[in-house]
């Protein structure tokens, strides 16, 4: 069983995930969506939490803020989805390689 901080690392793991999960229903003006995105997202996160990946989701919840950011200038509902995917999976490239070098020592071998 992966070991884990504290509780406190997976109710915010759940926050998290199913406020993004809200957030994809709102944006799409979808209530059952809505419902379903952040239920999922409470699921994901929790699970994400329990393992203890809560930097990595902090680095994909950033990258999708930044993608939404941008994708919010263009005016265009469709392109302000795509932006926050393309800067959510961006993020997460990142935040593993980031979790990598927090893991391995500076690019050690693992322990």
């Amino acid at each position: 069983m992966p070991k884990s901080n504290s509780k406190n690392e997976i109710y915010m793991g759940m926050v998290l995930m199913g406020a993004t999960g809200l957030a994809m229903g709102f944006v799409v003006h979808s209530p059952l969506l809505m419902t379903i995105a952040g239920i999922l997202g409470l699921v994901v996160g929790g699970f994400v939490g329990w393992i203890g990946g809560r930097r990595y989701m902090f680095i994909i919840c950033l990258g999708i803020l930044i993608g939404a950011f941008f994708g919010y200038r263009t005016g265009d509902q469709d392109i302000l989805i795509i932006a926050a995917g393309s800067g959510g999976a961006i993020a997460g490239f990142i935040g593993a390689q980031i979790e990598q070098f927090f893991t391995t020592g500076r690019g050690g071998s693992e322990q």
